[in-house]
């Protein structure tokens, strides 16, 4: 009899086992903490133990130290078993009972290290998880800041970009803060503030010079993830650096051909043109000393160089005022853009208007630059390339909002698509930039069967 009962005791306790390593594995999923898969574990194992009501139970896993509820002082007498993860030990497992009271050595013992081994192979699976999980974040943070780092956008634009990406690939996004100094100007995420000292840094070069660099900041008591959110930071410096040095050749690039215009139109203007000027003039004295002398058919002849010198003249003159715009400097926007239209007409025998509804004045030079070469490509283009008849320059500003308009009734562009997009040349390419220099926005629309109308919009102070 006493054989049966121990025989069945013993079946009791291997089910206690069992049903208790069943539980605590099923539910020991990826999407739980550490402490909530400890919790789990108390949960089953103190039940399993010979005497569930006075046990109680302690694991201590990378640093951190988590007990059962009823866990107390006073408990030495304990079985233990060693938690190694990736080879390497991270903690233990440990269970008491008052001194009092004997294990069931070595099932009791079999049990919790069933349970440990559980354990590291869980903690195992889940660092790998985080892991995956952080490089993830890194991927997407990464992918996200390149896609919308287009040229077209500011540096202000830019570095607000970064920081809408950057912060929630951070260990911890809802207390992290950066800022990112650059060429003198500083900018910042909007959370950031005072008191945080503990940081990470990627130095920003530009063409080999250093102008910056990007910080991330945390409250000293949260650590970070080092190596791995220094190469991220290390990663989107580095992708800060090459929208730079694009910017900065684009804007170079523009200059030197702002600068040719220049050079161009006033050696035409200073030189070229008086030039073939001196040449009309002698041609007019030659015909008057050949006409004096009764040779009338050579003096045709001289009166016809003459002649064509000075309309010659003439049109080294509009190619400088087209290249160096001289009522710009002197007269402002307005008068230029009427004094090109005006030309426009003279020079291609269409109709080209321009409108002008209210007094708009533009005292920035480089603004008011930008402006008149924008109408300026444009008008060409619909006479070049769309055979315009009809170009009308408007400007005007009303609201806080300054627009300008070139329309035209030429044959359009070649690739407009449904979405008003225009397969740029270099023409347009330098159009957008100029704009994109103001903060405008440059669209090419199509609004009837024929013709194209440039339109530049944007807010002024």
């Amino acid at each position: 009899m006493d054989e049966h009962a121990d025989a069945g005791q013993a079946l009791r306790e291997r089910l206690k086992e069992i049903t208790c390593l069943y539980e605590i594995r099923r539910g020991m999923g990826l999407e739980l903490s550490l402490d909530n898969v400890c919790q789990q574990i108390f949960k089953h194992l103190i039940p399993a133990m010979q005497f569930p009501e006075i046990a109680s139970a302690m694991i201590e896993l990378d640093g951190r130290r988590f007990t059962s509820d009823n866990h107390g002082q006073g408990r030495t007498h304990e079985l233990q078993s060693k938690i190694n993860a990736n080879n390497e030990p991270c903690g233990e497992l440990r269970v008491f009972y008052p001194e009092d009271k004997p294990f069931l050595v070595p099932e009791e013992q079999r049990l919790i290290d069933a349970v440990a081994s559980d354990l590291e192979r869980w903690f195992e699976r889940k660092q790998i998880d985080e892991a995956l999980r952080e490089r993830l974040k890194e991927i997407t943070c990464l992918y996200e800041i390149r896609r919308g780092m287009g040229l077209e956008l500011s540096l202000d634009n830019v570095c607000q970009q970064i920081f809408k990406h950057l912060i929630p690939a951070m260990q911890f996004p809802e207390i992290a803060s950066a800022m990112i100094e650059l060429d003198g100007r500083r900018f910042t995420s909007d959370n950031h503030g005072q008191g945080r000292t503990h940081e990470l840094q990627s130095k920003i070069n530009a063409n080999n010079e250093l102008c910056g660099q990007l910080r991330v900041f945390y409250p000293e008591d949260k650590p970070f993830l080092v190596p791995e959110e220094q190469r991220l930071i290390d990663a989107v410096a580095s992708d800060l650096e090459r929208w730079l040095e694009r910017k900065r050749l684009e804007q170079t690039l523009v200059s030197i051909a702002e600068e040719h215009q220049r050079s161009i139109g006033q050696e035409l203007h200073d030189n070229l043109g008086q030039q073939i000027a001196a040449i009309g003039y002698q041609a007019t004295a030659l015909e008057r000393k050949i006409s004096a002398s009764g040779s009338g058919d050579v003096a045709t002849v001289a009166a016809s160089i003459a002649s064509q010198a000075q309309d010659a003249v003439m049109q080294c003159k509009q190619l400088a005022q087209g290249l160096l715009p001289f009522e710009l400097e002197s007269n402002g926007l307005t008068d230029a853009l009427r004094a090109f239209a005006s030309r426009i007409a003279v020079t291609y025998k269409i109709t080209c208007d321009f409108v002008c509804k209210n007094n708009v004045i533009i005292k920035d030079k480089n603004f008011a630059l930008n402006l008149y070469r924008i109408a300026q490509e444009a008008t060409n283009n619909a006479i070049r390339h769309g055979r315009a008849q009809h170009v009308t320059i408007s400007l005007a500003s009303e609201e806080k909002k300054l627009r300008l308009s070139i329309c035209d009734d030429g044959g359009g562009f070649v690739d407009f698509n449904k979405k008003n997009e225009v397969t740029p040349g270099m023409g347009i390419k330098i159009m957008q930039y100029r704009a994109r220099q103001l903060g405008a926005t440059l669209e090419f629309l199509s609004p009837h069967e024929r013709g194209v109308e440039v339109r530049l919009e944007m807010r002024v102070v």
